[in-house]
């Protein structure tokens, strides 16, 4: 959380977190953009507690492939159909809305 102090009324949580192949994060604010550290490197699955969001809250997860495309998966915190499927030397943005105690997954956009 940006110096204590939530979105609207201070920063969005900007975060950069360490790309493994299981990735485990928690987040507590209104708006939150999660980078991963490094291209992927084995097929992944992402993991986020909520603590504290509200209904309506944005999550935001920048994620970058190398010469190897992986697919990203969500865990039981998320409402989506499908993951992310990897493309090779591309970064992907995929968000989501926080609604009923999951993330649900808005869309998922290629960056680059």
């Amino acid at each position: 959380m940006a110096n204590g102090v939530k979105y609207p009324f201070g920063k969005a949580d900007v975060r950069t977190v360490t790309t493994a192949t299981t990735i485990a994060d928690t987040v507590s604010d209104q708006l939150t953009y999660l980078k991963l550290s490094a291209n992927l490197t084995g097929a992944t699955t992402i993991n986020i507690t909520p603590s504290g969001v509200e209904n309506g809250a944005q999550l935001f997860i920048e994620i970058p492939c190398g010469g190897t495309a992986y697919d990203v998966t969500f865990g039981t915190t998320y409402v989506t159909s499908a993951g992310v499927t990897g493309t090779i030397n591309k970064t992907k943005v995929a968000s989501f809305v926080y609604a009923s105690g999951k993330f649900v997954h808005v869309g998922t956009q290629q960056v680059n």
